[in-house]
Formats: C-alpha cells, sequence, structure tokens
C-alpha cells in the first residue's frame, strides 16, 4: 500500500502521551497524522480526572470507541487491557485490533497472554515470535523507529556555554542495574558519562535527553541483560528504541551485538558493534582516536535512520500488514 491509501483511516492509538517521557505515543499519533489517518487518542495510563474517578482504561477506551466509527485500534502496549476486554470491545465496536508491544522478551509472559487476543501483533523483537505464534497470535516484526523532529543534532559550533555540561567522550542514557553497571563500569577510565534513573546524575527528559546523546564523541549502547550477570533467556534479539535515538542524533554508535540491529544498520560503516566487555572498551578507544571514522559513522547512520526507520515508515508498515 501507498501513504496515500490511509488518508481518512480511523485510528484509535492507545498508548501514554506525555511531552516530558512518554514521547513515543506522541510521535505515533503524529506520525499516523501524516499518513492521513484520522487519529483518536485514548491515554494508557490513569492520570489526571481518570485517576480521580477510578476509569479503567477499558472504560477510557469504551469511551473513546463510542465518539465514531474505528477502522483501526492501535494498543502500544496495554498491559492493563485484558483479553477479555479486547474480545468485548471488538465485538462490540469492530475494526481491526493491532498490538504493538515494546517489552520482548522481557515480559514475554505477558506479551504472549494478550497478543492472541489481537487481529494481529507487533514485536520488535524476532525471537519472540515462535513463542507468539505458537500461543495463537497472528504475530509478526516490526523494529521501533525515531522521531526525527525531536532527535536533532546539535547547532553548529561553536556551542553556547550552556552546552558545556553535555560534552563526554562517552555517554550511557539508561536505566542503572546490577547487570549492566559492572559493564559500564569498564569504561570509566575513557571518559564515560552516566544518565538515567539510578545514576548519580539522575534521568533526563525532553531537550536534554537530545543534548546528552548529541553532546557525545560517542554514544554506548548496552541492551538489558547484556553481561556476565545477565539472563540469556531475557537478552533477546531485538534492538532497543537507543539504536535508532542514537542514529537520527547524529552521534556515531558503539551498540552490543543484538541480532536484529544488522537487519537496519551495516555493522562498521553505519554503527559499531561488540560482543564482550573486554570488545567494547577496544572498541570506545578506537572511535576515540579516530574523528574522521566518527563523522562517517554518524553521517552514515543518520541518513539511513532519516530514509528507512522514522516511526512514520514503521505505522505505514504496520497499517500496510494490518489492512492486507
Amino acid at each position: 500500500m501507498t501513504a496515500r491509501a490511509f488518508t481518512g483511516l480511523r485510528v484509535v492509538l492507545v498508548a501514554a502521551f506525555n511531552r516530558r517521557y512518554h514521547r513515543s505515543g506522541l510521535a505515533l499519533g503524529a506520525a499516523l497524522e501524516g499518513l492521513g489517518c484520522e487519529v483518536r487518542r485514548c491515554e494508557e495510563r490513569r492520570r489526571g480526572w481518570n485517576a480521580l474517578f477510578g476509569r479503567s482504561l477499558p472504560a477510557r477506551l469504551a469511551a473513546c470507541l463510542r465518539a465514531g466509527p474505528v477502522d483501526v485500534v492501535l494498543v502500544f502496549k496495554g498491559a492493563s487491557l485484558a483479553p477479555a476486554d479486547v474480545a468485548e470491545l471488538r465485538q462490540r465496536c469492530g475494526g481491526h485490533w493491532v498490538n504493538w508491544f515494546p517489552d520482548d522478551p522481557h515480559q514475554l509472559e505477558l506479551s504472549t497472554r494478550l497478543a492472541p487476543a489481537y487481529d494481529r501483533f507487533f514485536t520488535h523483537d524476532s525471537s519472540s515470535l515462535a513463542r507468539h505464534r505458537a500461543a495463537g497470535a497472528r504475530a509478526h516484526y516490526l523494529a521501533f523507529g525515531c522521531d526525527p523532529e525531536f532527535l536533532r543534532p546539535p547547532p553548529p559550533p561553536p556551542p553556547r556555554p550552556s552546552d558545556a555540561r553535555w560534552a563526554a567522550p562517552l555517554v550511557f542514557v539508561g536505566s542503572r542495574d546490577d547487570v549492566r553497571e559492572p559493564v559500564l563500569r569498564e569504561l570509566a577510565a575513557v571518559g564515560l558519562v552516566s544518565w538515567g534513573p539510578g545514576w548519580p546524575r539522575g534521568p533526563l527528559y525532553g531537550e536534554d535527553f537530545v543534548r546528552a546523546l548529541a553532546g557525545a564523541a560517542v554514544g554506548v549502547n548496552i541492551h538489558q541483560q547484556f553481561g556476565d550477570r545477565g539472563d540469556p533467556a531475557r537478552y533477546g534479539t531485538g534492538a532497543n528504541m537507543r539504536v535508532f535515538e542514537l542514529a537520527a542524533v547524529g552521534t556515531p554508535q558503539l551498540s552490543d551485538a543484538k541480532v536484529d540491529i544488522a537487519r537496519h544498520f551495516t555493522p562498521d560503516r553505519e554503527i559499531v558493534l561488540y560482543r564482550s566487555v573486554a570488545e567494547l572498551v577496544d572498541r570506545a578507544r578506537v572511535l576515540l582516536a579516530d574523528d574522521t571514522l566518527r563523522r562517517q559513522l554518524a553521517v552514515a547512520a543518520r541518513e539511513r535512520a532519516l530514509r528507512e526507520h522514522t516511526w512514520r515508515h514503521r505505522l505505514e508498515e504496520l497499517l500496510t500488514v494490518t489492512l492486507r
């Protein structure tokens, strides 16, 4: 299908909408509108008046569906939307029901319970597909994407004085946990700066998140459960959002070699991969010593991200699969 085929498509989007933190929901809504869809938003989280009056997600979604006919109901995770609720609402309101689940394989028990309730189920982790299909789901692989309007390279030099806090040889932005911490500790001697929940510098939101990614010479990506302390059963193959975010920002990336990454970026031309902590440290030193290589990686990765890996690209694929 072409993007024109989606003009006027009535979509109810169930996701978390928050400019400070949950930006993916807003980006998905904007991408759907960019494809010509008519989008109604249903907040996944219980907040504001919904929290005050105890309105559950099924009740909120039912109210949203009553507002008019719907062609597609797209749920981004929807952990609190039980299969029985989906079945009841589908029968009452019709439409194609789709779940795009962002937390495989870390929450595989939850996703395999939810997946069969939908007409289509999408996961960013290809290793989880067999489990979903065995559970009765019509499951498909769909990678994450990026929002190029939000994730932009820094302005041309000279930088403003206020940008100095973001300058770093290496940056990691992500949660601190017992698995990642010993891996990141090995990079302390080469100038690693860490941001996120649990780290001394704390979490980052909005433009500060972009500034931190863009201000470093190299962005370090460590997927959950990588390393000696990780659980192989929960590691999986899927590329996390940071793979696409760093590419869009234009920061050369050093990531653990998740299998699905090579579907989307060419190793050693658009991204540098490592398979052990020792290789991570060695490749970090090589990248920091080679300005030309870093520039080449950054330019190539950003061009690929904008050409193939925006949220609009992903939703065009999702809708094409859903409606065929």
